[in-house]
């Protein structure tokens, strides 16, 4: 069996610069990384997933702090399932295309567990930060407590869940 075929020749012979580019670059950093580029992907929707986790550790600090900054936890608890959606929708869908926030619940991988749940919640979260985080009204911070804990366990949840489906992408990507 040949190296490279015509049709990948072909590939080549048509290519504008930037593609070309984009070809050096991958052969570059499979290079210096030792790795493919599917672990590479696994390895950044891993670290997303750990940005993910610093969220909601922060979520549960402003929830537990005196006083409590509940509209602080309800951000950072959005942040926390929005940083997770991103990892596992990377994954699926091979790339960082669906990063808006408006976007992203509409691509959540439909073979995610309860993925229509998800979506769901995730529209209702960012909801709920946008009110948090841009509504003067109420004024209080009582009144997002009860968001806050929902947005808080709905968090870690979404993050369990992330994190076995990127377990499971990542090793089928790899062929393992």
């Amino acid at each position: 069996m040949p190296r490279i075929t015509d049709s990948e020749l072909l590939l080549i012979s048509k290519a504008k610069v930037e593609k070309l580019k984009n070809f050096a670059d991958g052969v570059s950093l499979t290079h210096r990384a030792r790795v493919s580029i599917a672990r590479l992907r696994a390895r950044v929707a891993k670290d997303r997933l750990r940005l993910a986790r610093a969220q909601l550790r922060d979520a549960v600090t402003a929830a537990s702090s005196d006083p409590q900054l509940s509209r602080t936890a309800v951000s950072r608890a959005y942040y926390a399932m929005y940083h997770a959606a991103r990892a596992a929708t990377y994954l699926s869908h091979g790339g960082d295309d669906h990063e808006e926030h408006s976007a992203l619940p509409g691509r959540i991988p439909v073979d995610l567990p309860n993925f229509e749940q998800w979506r769901n919640k995730l529209k209702n979260a960012r909801l709920e930060r946008n009110r948090a985080d841009y509504d003067p009204y109420p004024k209080g911070e009582a009144a997002f407590e009860e968001c806050c804990t929902l947005l808080i366990r709905e968090a870690k949840e979404f993050i369990q869940i992330a994190q076995k489906y990127i377990n499971l992408k990542a090793r089928s990507q790899d062929g393992t």
